[in-house]
């Protein structure tokens, strides 16, 4: 399995992950491994409750 090299989209350090909601590349420190998407738009879900 090939990793995507690439930097994170918020903070600029090295990307590991994809938000499934909006696509960002990011990397693990901005990615919420439970809900699977970037802290983003997991701040923006939250906002709704």
């Amino acid at each position: 399995m090939a990793e995507k090299a690439g930097l994170c989209r918020i903070c600029g350090k090295i990307g590991k992950h994809t938000c499934k909601l909006c696509g960002r590349f990011v990397c693990d420190d901005d990615y919420d491994s439970s809900a699977k998407m970037c802290t983003v738009c997991k701040r923006g879900r939250k906002v709704k409750s």
